[in-house]
């Protein structure tokens, strides 16, 4: 799915659907076995996936704290990460369902958003390195000349604002670079669709674009700076560490392993993009010395690769929430609790049970205090309960207990009833 070079024509099969000479289908090599590798596995780890991000990009935007912190760049990591997740259903696995039962229903339905849908994923994964690379930037000069921060973090979202439009300026075309034509002669069988490249993909100029620039922009060029950076900031991390340790304030070794967290968690995340690609790094790489030995001599690793490289995307993007909880402790006590209230039934939130085992309300007669009554003595434990307040007796033999009711916000009223302890 974040195949460059490739990505159209093998999502669509092209060795299948590209002649227009014949109606006779071909079904692809391996088609069983990608079918449950794609298919089957890729899709339960979409939706692992579009679960843990969303949970993830709504606790990290929700909070003004987390969005004017370099936080904004982990939301918007989960953010994208979603759409990924989204558009592999559609695209890779819905293709392969295609190819397995060879169904023209789902093969109409595949070409109608194919277009589009792979230039919103395209734009996701550009858009995403590209944060990567500006948090990870971030996070280098916080590490290594933590006195100069200042204009990043200043403009961070301006800095963010800027990776996004990027992704959208450097992928964007990809809408208009495929041509989809239907086969009359073709109808009703799995050759009635047929990609290919449109004449503004086929024009000498925009091929410098598309092929070149694009791929040594948005691939080649955040993997290895981003390579470059993270190893540095681990460098740097490695020899401070011991100094951070025998910091002589409490407060200020404190901040420095929040700190140290912080850039930690951004190491794991940027590590797991760069397995995630290198693998297209390669195929790339190979495709520029020697597209044919690729292609005819090592067709099965070449088809089986690009299916890993769109699988390792989804897999690492779900990776994403089990680093934060393991690497940072605030957000895995704060997701904790999160997600402690959405599972929880109970609609009286801040409960608590009494000491004695059962209770019943005996005597419903009311007891008004008069204005010349003596102020009554401060209740020992108040205990909430929605709208109403339970207060245990202050005397030693007394056996029951006040219910108390509120009226307004400031002050109760006068009602109170019995409830004997049993």
């Amino acid at each position: 799915m974040d195949y460059e070079s490739t990505s159209f024509e093998l999502l669509g099969d092209n060795n299948n659907r590209t002649e227009e000479e014949s109606c006779d289908y071909a079904e692809p090599v391996f088609v069983k076995e990608r079918f449950w590798m794609v298919a089957i596995f890729g899709t339960a780890v979409c939706i692992i996936n579009i679960i843990e991000n969303t949970f993830l990009s709504v606790m990290l935007f929700k909070k003004k704290s987390y969005r004017s912190s370099h936080m904004l760049y982990l939301a918007l990591l989960a953010f994208f990460d979603v759409w990924m997740a989204i558009a592999y259903i559609p695209l890779m696995s819905l293709n392969l369902f295609v190819d397995y039962y060879q169904s023209v229903v789902l093969l109409r339905a595949w070409f109608a958003y194919m277009l589009p849908m792979i230039t919103v994923s395209h734009i996701a994964m550009t858009a995403s390195s590209f944060l990567m690379v500006a948090a990870s930037l971030e996070r280098y000069v916080i590490t290594c000349h933590p006195t100069k921060t200042r204009y990043l973090q200043k403009n961070r979202v301006w800095i963010a604002a800027f990776s996004i439009m990027m992704g959208v300026t450097c992928k964007f075309s990809q809408l208009f670079e495929m041509d989809i034509k239907h086969s009359e002669k073709c109808v009703d069988t799995m050759r009635e669709y047929q990609l290919s490249l449109s004449s503004l993909a086929l024009h000498e100029v925009y091929s410098y674009w598309r092929v070149l620039f694009r791929t040594i922009v948005t691939i080649l060029i955040p993997f290895f700076l981003l390579a470059f950076i993270n190893v540095r900031i681990v460098l740097v991390l490695s020899k401070n560490e011991f100094k951070v340790l025998q910091s002589a304030k409490l407060s200020d070794a404190k901040r420095k392993s929040a700190v140290r967290n912080a850039t930690r968690t951004l190491v794991f995340v940027v590590f797991t993009y760069l397995l995630s690609n290198v693998l297209n790094v390669i195929i790339i790489l190979w495709e520029y010395i020697d597209m044919e030995l690729l292609t005819q001599q090592f067709e099965t690793f070449y088809m089986f690769a690009v299916d890993v490289v769109s699988l390792s995307t989804i897999v690492f993007g779900a990776l994403r929430l089990p680093i934060y909880v393991i690497c940072q402790t605030n957000l895995r006590k704060e997701f904790a609790a999160q997600l402690k209230n959405m599972l929880s039934f109970n609609s009286y939130s801040g409960y608590l049970y009494s000491p004695s085992k059962n209770m019943t309300i005996e005597d419903m007669d009311s007891d008004r205090r008069t204005p010349a009554d003596p102020t009554p003595k401060q209740y020992p434990i108040l205990l909430s309960l929605g709208s109403v307040l339970l207060v245990e007796s202050d005397e030693k033999n007394e056996t029951t207990c006040k219910v108390i009711r509120q009226t307004s916000r400031l002050d109760f009223s006068d009602m109170s009833e019995k409830v004997q302890i049993v």
